[in-house]
């Protein structure tokens, strides 16, 4: 003669608990490891865009015989129509644009008159945008 099963089968709640501790436990070991992999690839990101910067530095003295010039004053903006040398208003960033393949950033203005608001609002789009190198 069978015996009725009485028992349901499924997990109890002290084996539920314990799964989910476990794979608590594993998130836990993993999750310094996703930041350590974040951590590693931000600073290759940052060490690539000084190796940019100091090539196009580079470049700058290949090409121009000097190195980028600093500029007049923090406040002022690069302007195409004043060249790469001590007149540029600019500062090193804004000189070495064309070196970080950022030439049409550089030139903005550059089909307007110096001076006039056209290439002043062209300046001002300039200064706004971002350029991923310097980030």
């Amino acid at each position: 003669m069978k015996r009725p099963i009485t028992e349901k089968s499924g997990f109890t709640l002290i084996e539920l608990i314990v799964v989910i501790a476990i794979i608590a436990i594993l998130i836990g070991l993993l999750l310094p490891a996703v930041a350590k992999v974040r951590e590693a690839a931000s600073r290759t990101a940052c060490q690539n865009n000084l190796k940019q910067i100091s090539l196009a530095c580079q470049m700058h003295v290949q090409s121009r015989g000097h190195l980028p010039v600093a500029g007049q004053h923090y406040k002022f903006v690069g302007n195409p129509h004043q060249g790469f040398g001590s007149a540029q208003q600019g500062g090193w960033q804004y000189n070495i644009l064309p070196y970080l393949e950022q030439s049409n950033l550089h030139d903005m203005g550059l089909q307007h008159p110096n001076g006039s608001a056209a290439q002043k609002a062209e300046s001002a789009k300039m200064v706004q945008t971002v350029v991923k190198a310097y980030v």
